[in-house]
């Protein structure tokens, strides 16, 4: 059985949101392709969850935004990082890098488990105890 897409899609966006925009201020757009030309295939974001985010992150205070006119069309939206949003970041990181270790034992475990499928034969046959 796979782990469910959707279990999973949206966890990390905030943090994703946030470097984004530390890295330069940017409107909703431009954020929303920023995001899904870095994730896989299997975890790209919805605009709708994203713009969702947005407010949620401005009303915490962790980004703020301007309306823009520059340039041709409608005015946008642009989000820029805040001190907050940089403490909420540097907080991301630690968690990720937590997370990153963990994930990186699982996989060695995993791949070291795989190497001797032999050693598991009691787990395919259910009358051995």
């Amino acid at each position: 059985m796979r782990p469910r897409e959707s279990n999973r899609q949206g966890r990390h966006l905030a943090s994703f949101a946030l470097l984004l925009c530390a890295e330069e201020p940017t409107h909703g757009l431009a954020l929303h392709r920023s995001i899904n030309q870095l994730l896989p295939e299997g975890l790209k974001v919805d605009a709708g969850n994203l713009y969702r985010l947005l407010r949620e992150m401005e009303a915490r205070g962790t980004l703020r935004s301007e309306w823009s006119t520059v340039g041709s069309g409608a005015a946008r939206r642009v989000y820029q990082i805040t001190p907050v949003g940089l403490d909420e970041l540097a907080d991301w990181h630690e968690d990720i890098a937590h997370r990153r270790q963990a994930f990186d034992l699982f996989i060695q475990r995993y791949d070291a488990l795989r190497c001797r499928p032999a050693t598991h034969e009691h787990l395919r046959n259910p009358l051995n105890e």
